[in-house]
């Protein structure tokens, strides 16, 4: 009978000591990030509605956005190099997009190099749901045109609203460009 006492004691204990408990600083709880607010582009990479927020624009990740990247960072960056800057990386177009997207950039003229385009698809609780690493290689144009490439990516996603993480990376310089964007696979 003392042991069911015993028992009971230590579980209503247990019981009161985590009533109220704040969850919002245990590490283990999920990211959630709205994914519903989206920037519409046409098939020629021309907007067509954005919400006015800081998407496809260039940033900086937290510890856990470049996380999302941790199993990429095994892609080969031999032979990469580092452009002077980033001029335009664009959206991804079209957003929504039904089975594929494009993706341009475009760096100072005379750059002739080779970068990896690392890309993260995520839904709302911050879930990968797609990985790619893809080498790109960049043709030098001459003065006064930019240098840039453009690539067709084909994602196995699910039908839904995701949020892609994107960066830039050479041997030198990994994660060089980061940027971010809500999408919709119809």
């Amino acid at each position: 009978m003392k042991t069911i006492q015993f028992v009971a004691v230590i579980f209503i204990a247990v019981m009161l000591g985590t009533c109220g408990k704040d969850n919002s600083t245990d590490q283990n709880q999920t990211a959630q990030i709205d994914v519903s607010k989206q920037w519409w582009f046409d098939a020629l990479g021309n907007i067509l509605t954005g919400p006015g927020d800081n998407q496809w624009q260039p940033t900086t990740f937290t510890a856990q956005e470049l996380n999302l990247f941790s199993s990429l960072d095994t892609a080969s960056l031999a032979g990469t190099t580092t452009p002077a800057s980033v001029l335009m990386s664009s959206a991804i177009y079209p957003n929504p997009f039904s089975t594929n997207h494009a993706m341009h950039f475009s760096f100072p003229n005379g750059y002739g190099g080779s970068f990896v385009l690392k890309l993260v698809y995520v839904d709302s609780l911050m879930n990968p749901v797609h990985k790619k690493a893809i080498r790109l290689q960049c043709t030098a144009n001459p003065p006064p045109t930019s240098s840039g490439t453009s690539v067709i990516i084909l994602p196995s996603l699910p039908v839904a609203r995701l949020r892609l993480y994107y960066t830039l990376s050479t041997a030198t310089n990994p994660h060089f460009h980061k940027c971010w964007g809500n999408i919709q696979k119809l």
